[in-house]
């Protein structure tokens, strides 16, 4: 934020600056006339300038913006993944345990597997909506 206030900090004094040139435009003598020439070369190289920074900032926002962005998608990916295998391998606990004879283990095992696709869609909601709070801020 403080490139951002230094930026309008900058348009603000361009803008008082091309005013006292409207200012002074009546003004003949020599010195005037030579400091008007000097401030108007300067004012079109300031603006020049500014418009680079605000362009540059703007760019760099995005790309950090876009990188963030991309990290949060990996990571809800890895969590994604991770949590689809627990519940594969839940599943597979249940069935091994059901071919035994053993139907607390099948519920404990839906359970877990029920757990673990709850996590998923957690994760995977949580993953929307940052991406969208960071495409609204653009």
């Amino acid at each position: 934020m403080n490139k951002e206030k230094l930026i309008a900090d900058m348009k603000q004094i361009v803008a008082d600056a091309d005013a006292l040139l409207q200012a002074t435009a009546d003004q003949t003598s020599e010195k005037i006339a030579g400091l008007r020439t000097r401030l108007q070369d300067n004012l079109k190289t300031a603006r020049s300038r500014l418009a680079e920074a605000e362009t540059t900032l703007v760019d760099k926002t995005a790309q950090a913006t876009r990188d963030a962005l991309q990290k949060i998608s990996d990571a809800a990916d890895q969590a994604a993944d991770a949590a689809s295998d627990a519940a594969q391998k839940a599943e597979e606990s249940v069935k091994n345990a059901a071919e035994s004879g053993k139907e607390a283990a099948q519920r404990a095992a839906e359970v877990a597997r029920d757990a673990a696709n709850k996590a998923l869609d957690a994760i995977t909601e949580m993953a929307r909506k940052a991406k969208d709070a960071i495409s609204k801020s653009f």
